[in-house]
This record gives C-alpha cells, sequence and structure tokens, in this order.
C-alpha cells in the first residue's frame, strides 16, 4: 500500500492494531490496522471504513447521547457555556497571537461541532461572519442559535475565507486531501488553523484507544503536507497534556462509558429500579467526568503550557502564498 502524503510503498509498514474506544463500534472499523510511513513520520489506518459507514457514524453516533468522550444529554446549557472552557480559551490566545483577526471577516471552522471558537471570537470581533461545515444532528441547534451558516456538503460552497479553522477534525478524515481543498477555499493571504493529536512513538504505546481516528500526524508529516500544498508555515506547536496524562483520561472516560453500560443492562428484576433512577446515574457519571477533566490543576496548567516536549496535540497556522 502507499503513504498518504509521499504515495511510498517502500516505506509503507505494519504498525499495530486499531484499538476501539467504543467496543460497539466495531461494526464501522472492521478489520483495521495502521500502518506508518518511515519516511514523512505518518501513519494510516488499513482498510478504510466505508465512506457511507463513516457519514452514517459522524452523523447519528459519535455524538450519541451518553457516549465518549462528549457525553452530551438532553441539557444544551452546559454546552453552550463550553466555549469558555480552558481549551477554547488557549485556542483564542494562540489564534490571536499570530493572526490579526481584525482584517479577518469571513471565518469557516470545518468539522466545528458547537461552534465554540467562532463563537468566542465573535465575541470579541463583531465584523465576524460564521461558516461551517458540521453534518453532526446534535450540533444543529447550537449552531443556528450561534449564527453559523453550515454548509453540510463541502462541495456546495460558492465563497471564498480569510481564515479556516478546523481542530480534532481531521485525523478522523479517509485520507489528506482536506488539507489542498482548504487552500482552494482560501483567499490569497488567507490562514488555516488546526489541532490534531500528536501521534509520535509516545503517543502510540500505552494508548488505550485510537478510534474513531483514522489519520496520525507528527510535525514531521505536517511540514511535508505544508510544502507539497505551498502553505507557509506561520507556526506549529505541541499542547495540551503529557501523553501519560492523557492516556489516563482516555482510561478514565472508558471506565465511566462501561460503568454506563453496565447499570444500562443490568439484571432484568431491577430494570424498573434502574428506569426510576436512571437520571441520577447519568448525572453522577456526568459530573465525575467533568471533574476528572477540569478539576485538576495540571489539566488546567496544561492547555496553556505548550511545548514542552511531551505535549499529546499538536497545533499550528499555515498561510497561502
Amino acid at each position: 500500500m502507499n503513504c498518504l502524503i509521499c504515495n511510498n510503498s517502500e516505506k509503507v509498514n505494519f504498525l499495530d492494531e486499531l484499538k476501539l474506544e467504543v467496543k460497539e463500534d466495531s461494526s464501522f472499523f472492521k478489520d483495521a490496522e495502521i500502518f506508518q510511513c518511515t519516511d514523512c513520520d505518518f501513519s494510516f489506518v488499513n482498510p478504510m471504513p466505508k465512506i457511507d459507514d463513516i457519514n452514517f457514524f459522524y452523523e447519528n453516533v459519535y455524538r450519541k447521547k451518553n457516549r465518549p468522550p462528549y457525553w452530551i444529554t438532553d441539557n444544551d446549557s452546559d454546552r453552550i457555556k463550553n466555549y469558555l472552557e480552558d481549551k477554547n480559551l488557549s485556542y483564542l490566545l494562540y489564534i490571536t497571537t499570530l493572526v490579526d483577526i481584525t482584517k479577518i471577516k469571513n471565518f469557516y471552522d470545518f468539522g466545528c461541532g458547537d461552534g465554540d471558537i467562532g463563537f468566542a471570537l465573535k465575541k470579541k470581533f463583531s465584523n465576524l461572519e460564521l461558516f461551517c461545515s458540521e453534518s453532526d444532528s446534535q450540533c444543529q441547534k447550537i449552531l443556528s442559535n450561534r449564527n453559523y451558516k453550515n454548509f453540510k456538503d463541502i462541495s456546495k460552497i460558492d465563497k471564498k475565507f480569510d481564515f479556516i479553522s478546523t481542530t480534532h477534525s481531521l485525523e478522523h478524515l479517509t485520507d489528506t486531501k482536506m488539507f489542498s481543498i482548504f487552500k482552494n477555499m482560501l483567499n490569497p493571504e488567507g490562514f488555516l488553523f488546526f489541532e490534531v493529536p500528536n501521534c509520535t512513538s509516545e503517543y502510540f504505546k500505552g494508548r488505550p484507544y485510537d478510534s474513531p481516528h483514522l489519520l496520525f500526524y507528527t510535525k514531521k508529516s505536517l511540514e511535508k503536507i505544508a510544502l507539497m500544498n505551498n502553505f507557509k508555515i506561520v507556526n506549529i506547536s505541541t499542547s495540551a497534556y503529557s501523553f501519560d496524562n492523557d492516556h489516563r483520561y482516555q482510561r478514565e472516560s472508558q471506565a465511566l462509558y462501561e460503568e454506563w453500560i453496565s447499570s444500562k443492562f443490568s439484571k432484568p428484576n431491577i430494570k424498573n429500579v434502574i428506569k426510576k433512577f436512571l437520571p441520577l446515574t447519568l448525572l453522577n457519571i456526568r459530573k465525575n467526568y467533568l471533574k476528572i477533566k477540569k478539576n485538576e490543576e495540571s489539566a488546567k496548567l496544561d492547555w496553556f503550557t505548550n511545548n514542552v516536549g511531551n505535549n499529546c496535540y499538536i497545533r499550528g497556522i499555515f498561510k497561502k502564498n
């Protein structure tokens, strides 16, 4: 098989099995293994899931209620306030340090979820017009209320943008062609901001799971992509938790989900009791999850301490030449 960046087949070798975050997702990621190009330092899944299966997964399953990593409930109030969480504030600090947002008019977010970044930026820069592509049915109401124009079909976008943002979306795609598409969508001198998992050898050691990620980037692979697409690299930085902490948070999240599943499918003779107290159970799981993610000082510091050397995410800004 050929590398998805350099098209070289001689340097591509088997790396590991694809590990599932949620066991029930096995029907979407059949027989998937991870291969690595030693020339590009880039890894990818093979065989790739079918596009129809992936589209269904992200439209209907990925942000399904009471499943990781989002733990969505019927109450949208927590999600609406998320634009002020540490992760998003660190994005704002990074972006506004490197780009003069006062000169940006059209902001487009690919795979934006609830659109926190653009919504937060518009709070400070009212000149922004917000656009996105997000197919997840769980996000549509919030995006509409935040005045995003949502192009669910990216091929139907008929305008150019000054700034494109995409965080934790590129690793879910089946190839790297999106970088070329982004370049064509940008105005001259336009900017691309991205963040993806930092998939060095340290990432793969001891990780609890990979899915639903299909592509695994490193600094070297992103530099190659920038060169191939004639992007100017404004900055590439590593950010967020250490690999050890990230793996720990993943294990804790998986344990919470397994706790939820075990309570959901408990013995029939206590079914009615579970139904009666299920909302309380979910609330407790939710509280425990938020406590894990937000109340640890080390986790809070991680979002504002970049380039430590063992950060689990990698972010960058490219500029169209």
